[in-house]
């Protein structure tokens, strides 16, 4: 099993946590203090969390939740103030691009969003590019854009109607309004509400049987459908979708899995030595 990642202060973070839980990878929010409030540092260490928990094969998925009462309270103000009133930036680290860009997290392994407290603006569209969304009782979302004289970010705007549909986005985002967790389940945005105790079991479970499949497979579903849902022409889903498939019965996980099914015992998807030779036995039509 690998070994345990160091604490955050070894590393170097100053606003987030990073812990592994088996094949899950954990980033935690830790700006209690600012309700997880993001600035620039936020996002340049959640960059460089995520960056290693996806450059690492022994990680699986990542789970991302906040410390204290929010998930993440959107945006640091004191950023939007120095807009108009020309104040000097604090030193902060300079994230290397948009920390939620929709393709950076479409091509990152799967990631579920565990929410325990508010979750707005920023802290909001974040978590829709994330794969599952769960949420505590204590959950509470809102798209506050234009209650503060803003308008969605993140391409939430074409994401949102997505996740809820087209009249439910609107409602979010034109009142501005507060959603709780259940509120936010019944519109189909949260998957499941959980006492706030079980959040992170629940979550930690849900990832950890996801990061259970191959690595690689992960990755091409996980565009597959970033790339489907921007398609506008069926025939081309088809044929990607056939080409897909037929790319994968060819690989050393599928055939791995079908070893798995006729000695009826667990696929060895991570057991890099057995599947590096598994690989070259396929590539060689030796895997029979």
């Amino acid at each position: 099993m690998p070994e345990p990642y160091a604490p955050a202060a070894a590393k170097g973070y100053e606003t987030v946590e990073v812990e592994r839980e088996g094949r899950v990878g954990i980033v935690r929010w830790n700006r209690p203090d600012r309700l997880n409030a993001m600035n620039a540092t936020l996002y340049a260490e959640w960059i460089e969390a995520y960056d290693a928990f996806n450059a690492d094969p022994g990680i699986g998925a990542v789970v991302t939740t906040g410390n204290g009462r929010a998930y993440s309270s959107g945006a640091d103000i004191g950023g939007f103030e120095r807009s108009f009133t020309g104040a000097a930036p604090p030193p902060e680290k300079k994230a290397p691009h948009a920390p939620f860009a929709p393709w950076y997290m479409a091509d990152g392994k799967p990631t579920v969003a565990a929410v325990n407290g508010l979750a707005i603006g920023i802290g909001f569209t974040s978590i829709l590019w994330s794969d599952v969304i769960l949420a505590s009782t204590e959950g509470a979302f809102s798209a506050r854009f234009a209650a503060i004289g803003l308008t969605p970010e993140l391409s939430s705007s074409w994401m949102l109607p997505k996740l809820v549909g087209v009249q439910r986005a609107k409602e979010m985002m034109l009142t501005g309004r507060i959603w709780t967790a259940e509120q936010a389940r019944d519109l189909g945005l949260v998957r499941e509400v959980v006492a706030p105790e079980d959040l992170m079991p629940r979550a930690i479970a849900l990832a950890a049987e996801i990061a259970s499949n191959p690595t690689s497979t992960l990755r091409a579903i996980k565009r597959m459908l970033m790339e489907d849902l921007l398609a506008s022409d069926l025939t081309t889903i088809e044929r990607r979708s056939a080409a897909n498939f037929a790319a994968a019965r060819g690989t050393a996980e599928h055939r791995e899995a079908l070893y798995a099914l006729r000695e009826r015992r667990s696929p060895r998807y991570h057991d890099e030595e057995y599947m590096a030779d598994l690989a070259a036995r396929v590539e060689r039509g030796e895997a029979r």
